[in-house]
């Protein structure tokens, strides 16, 4: 069976390290961000291709609280967030959104936490469309 990725109509070509699903709707589409290549490599095997993406990170991000948003692309990590989601830092657009969830996934240890918390510092202060219409878990 072939695996057609979803299609980029502009802009730059999607991280290397992602995991595409196939389906291309908001309404059962999900965006695992994982803690580690380790982490990474079990959740690919264990998603369902069709609706799951899955985007491992290289440890922590850069703490983009105090960032203003031409700043935060300057991380390769935060770049490749955005340009996974389809969505530019402190925009209100939400028309090129590629998924309907997206969901953070990190370890039940004192790094996965400061990760987690990390990634959510960045999504409410950078991409807050995406908090207040639901989109993160």
């Amino acid at each position: 069976k072939k695996v057609v990725r979803k299609k980029l109509t502009s802009g730059p070509a999607l991280p290397g390290k992602l995991a595409d699903c196939t389906a291309q709707g908001l309404n059962r589409t999900e965006l695992f961000l994982v803690e580690g290549d380790s982490a990474g490599g079990s959740a690919k095997q264990a998603r369902d291709r069709e609706y799951q993406a899955i985007m491992p990170l290289k440890g922590k991000i850069l703490n983009t609280w105090e960032v203003s948003s031409d700043e935060v692309l300057a991380s390769q990590e935060v770049h490749d967030i955005s340009v996974a989601i389809g969505i530019d830092p402190d925009s209100d657009d939400l028309s090129q959104l590629r998924y309907g969830k997206i969901c953070i996934l990190a370890d039940a240890d004192s790094d996965g936490l400061h990760i987690a918390t990390l990634l959510c510092a960045l999504f409410v202060k950078h991409f807050r469309a995406l908090v207040k219409h639901g989109h993160v878990y």
